[in-house]
């Protein structure tokens, strides 16, 4: 009876460890885009596809995620890829398109 328990702790601490760990979705937006993200998302498509960066791949939810969050962090004072973990090229379109 005691090794069923301990096997059952051991398959619930493994399953909550897995749901933990993993990463929520971004889904492509729903709300129609502004020319300006229209713009970023183009122009980032067309660096991409130069420097052949694995970013390319990401949906285009993820990348303008990955831009608003870039503003929101230029905005509370941190800049640069070691803060936000941000491609340089994303956010530096970020910048020119989307920040205010």
């Amino acid at each position: 009876m005691k090794t069923w328990k301990c096997l059952w702790a051991v398959l619930i601490a493994a399953l909550t460890i897995n749901m933990v760990a993993a990463q929520p979705a971004h889904a492509d937006p729903l709300l129609p885009l502004t020319q300006a993200e229209i713009d970023y998302l183009g122009h980032a498509r067309q660096v991409f596809a130069v420097s052949h960066n694995p970013v390319s791949f990401r949906s285009d939810g993820q990348l303008l995620s990955d831009g608003w969050y870039a503003c929101d962090k230029r905005a509370a004072g941190f800049v640069g890829t070691e803060a936000t973990l941000v491609t340089p090229a994303l956010t530096q379109l970020a910048f020119i398109y989307l920040c205010p």
